[in-house]
């Protein structure tokens, strides 16, 4: 097979898989979805961990193996990993059976590992791994490190092992902001964006705006009334303004403090704009169909994105 047939294969499995996990994704709210990522994420910071410890050990030593009992009690009791198996990946297959269970039995642990695997905290934790195994073997340490002493490892490593990625970008621009201002940021852009969208399915293409919705746009984007009185009707050109508006402020404060990469990053990949992007979409189909006589105001709506889940959607 030559490489570039090889590459293409490669290219539509992963997407086939991302495609596999996205739908999968619109089986549970984005709330409950971002809450198992997260949990994931932890346990899988806590596999490399274990992972680190035992290959450059070569054994369980006794505090790993203590950990270990306290995480995870029950691993190294009755089934205790298989002599010729590495500890970690029997690990990793007991927690994916008694912590994740119900979204592998409804459908959606791919969309949970897609999620997981997008948080930044995991290429940090697979940089160390890398970085830490190749220290340890010139120079063993004279104790293994804690979860905890490798947790704050983990969290303080800000370059990536592939240097000028999007991933790299993004974890080297976090050093540069406090994570609960960058969180702030995240949440406010994708309630703005939120607001575009909302105005997008309630507006007709080349009609003019509803009054209702040109007071709710003069309320939380009076500058913008400038715009839309020389150009009434709603139109792409008028969408991008109202979405480049929602991003404005924030983009303007993260530019002057080196963390666009951060911000941009984050809002992209957050489950909720996926939810957000989708469920405007459903509006779209669903009202192209039949338009309602009254369209819900912007809370009602976006409540309903938050809650929003496509049954048999994987």
């Amino acid at each position: 097979m030559v490489k570039g047939t090889f590459d293409n294969l490669a290219l539509n499995v992963r997407l086939h898989r991302k495609q596999k996990a996205l739908q999968g994704a619109l089986l549970v709210p984005w709330s409950e979805l971002e809450a198992r990522a997260d949990e994931y994420v932890q346990w899988h910071c806590f596999i490399l961990w274990v992972r680190t410890v035992s290959e450059s050990a070569g054994e369980i030593p006794d505090a790993l193996g203590s950990e270990l009992r306290r995480q995870c009690p029950g691993f190294l009791k009755s089934d205790d990993p298989a002599p010729n198996r590495p500890v970690w990946q029997s690990l990793e297959e007991w927690i994916a059976a008694q912590y994740f269970g119900e979204p592998t039995a409804a459908g959606w642990f791919d969309a949970v590992t897609y999620y997981a695997y997008k948080d930044l905290r995991t290429e940090q934790a697979w940089t160390l791994w890398e970085r830490t195994k190749a220290a340890w073997r010139q120079n063993p340490p004279s104790r293994w490190p804690t979860f905890e002493e490798w947790t704050a490892d983990l969290v303080a490593t800000c370059r990536l092992a592939q240097e000028g990625t999007e991933k790299a970008r993004a974890v080297e621009a976090m050093t540069n902001v406090d994570r609960h201002k960058l969180q702030a940021a995240v949440w406010d852009v994708l309630e703005r964006r939120a607001f575009a969208f909302w105005v997008d399915c309630v507006s007709q293409p080349e009609q003019p705006l509803d009054p209702t919705v040109m007071s709710e746009i003069a309320q939380r984007c009076p500058d913008l009334m400038g715009v839309l009185s020389a150009e009434p009707l709603w139109r792409a050109s008028v969408f991008c303004r109202l979405v480049r508006h929602a991003d404005s402020e924030w983009r303007a404060v993260a530019r002057a403090e080196r963390w666009t990469a951060a911000l941009r990053y984050h809002v992209a990949d957050h489950p909720r704009y996926q939810r957000l992007i989708h469920y405007r979409q459903r509006c779209h189909d669903e009202w192209l169909r039949g338009r309602p006589i009254s369209f819900p105001p912007f809370p009602a709506w976006l409540s309903s994105a938050d809650a929003y889940c496509a049954s048999g959607a994987a």
